[in-house]
């Protein structure tokens, strides 16, 4: 498993079938979110294609967000406006790739703690067109994302489209739970990530990403942790916990981007937990920990949205918050926890699971003290 661990899988789905009263919510919810599902997708990049782009149909293409044409020369490079995003650049297939992830996610959950089989036979269609049918399937690289008309064809900063390739490695492992999988397919889909690891340890524009000083390096390790350990690569796997321990962490807490790259720190060290290495204690020369950052910070993030709030956490998005549901279970800090259940919440399978892990280690720990 990849950010679940087995035993934890097996606690939640054993607590739903009982209907133990902290999963009731959450599964109506988790169930709502299958549903929908199952009237989406599947999806493909060759649904959609660039114009006036010359790229195999199968390779994924995005544009980077900030650059837009030239007024004075419409056909000519693009020009840079800082902070000002292009609404009009091709987001086609960054679109389908979301929502891809997400379904995956959410129905291979949802088919392995719900026990319903069409939630994994949906889950297995939407994997088949998207990574293995040959006619619509994604080539495994991100070599033209973040392009910028005129200047490049992809740069560094498109392996950064990638991170939701995270959910959809951890719906393909409940899915895999299921026995609703052909093995074939599995061995597909794994084969498509063997060769995406490949490209993001490898390549040029994913070196860019690695050697960045921002929260694209840490997202790069993230992803690198996540497929390392569901292809069972060990090497890999190793490299990112370490690249983590010794690089990310200590070089982002120095220059202060740290709290843009908490989601990003709390997945890296929820992996390495889940396969029984340590990175919650990862700390600088100085002492600084993730929990002492943590505790910096949370003070700054508003349990009532309409707080006004002046600080670097302001404007952080609910849905990135689960960073400290991640670091009150592996740090052990309940406050943490607590304040996560208080945020307000949008509709998410990805949150839904975080929840039921969460309720998990809550009701274990209550256990253990009674």
């Amino acid at each position: 498993m990849t950010i679940v661990s087995a035993d934890e899988a097996e606690t939640i789905h054993s607590a739903i079938v009982r209907k133990e009263a902290w999963t009731l919510d959450t599964v109506r919810r988790l169930r709502g979110e299958a549903e929908k599902k199952m009237k989406e997708g599947p999806w493909s990049i060759t649904f959609d294609r660039p114009r006036g782009v010359d790229i195999d149909p199968h390779d994924y293409y995005s544009e980077a967000p900030y650059w837009w044409p030239n007024p004075e020369n419409p056909d000519g490079e693009y020009v840079r406006r800082d902070g000002q995003v292009n609404p009009s650049r091709f987001l086609a297939n960054t679109a389908a790739l979301n929502s891809m992830c997400d379904a995956v996610l959410t129905l291979g959950t949802a088919a392995f703690l719900l026990d319903d089989p069409r939630y994994a036979q949906k889950a297995s269609r939407v994997i088949q067109t998207w990574f293995i049918a040959p006619k619509t399937r994604m080539n495994p690289n991100l070599n033209y994302a973040q392009s910028v008309p005129g200047i490049n064809d992809g740069h560094g900063g498109g392996a950064f489209d990638g991170r939701c390739l995270l959910r959809t490695v951890q719906g393909m492992e409940f899915l895999a739970q299921t026995g609703g999988w052909d093995p074939r397919d599995q061995s597909a889909a794994r084969r498509w990530f063997e060769d995406y690891l490949r490209w993001i340890t490898d390549s040029k524009n994913a070196g860019e990403e690695r050697t960045s000083s921002n929260n694209h390096a840490s997202w790069w390790t993230a992803q690198v942790a996540g497929i390392a350990t569901f292809v069972d690569n060990k090497p890999a796997t190793e490299m990112a916990f370490s690249y983590y321990r010794d690089s990310i962490f200590p070089r982002q807490i120095r220059d202060g981007s740290a709290p843009r790259d908490l989601d990003a720190f709390s997945i890296i060290c929820r992996i390495a937990q889940v396969h029984g290495t340590d990175l919650w204690s990862a700390h600088t020369r100085s002492g600084a920990t993730l929990g002492s950052v943590i505790d910096k910070l949370r003070p700054t993030v508003a349990v009532d949205p309409k707080k006004p709030v002046k600080d670097p956490m302001a404007d952080y998005p609910n849905d990135s918050l689960y960073f400290l549901a991640f670091a009150g279970m592996g740090l052990k800090k309940p406050e943490y926890v607590a304040q996560f259940r208080k945020l307000e919440h949008p509709d998410s399978s990805w949150l839904y699971l975080v929840d039921l892990m969460v309720g998990r280690w809550e009701s274990a720990a209550h256990q253990t003290r009674h």
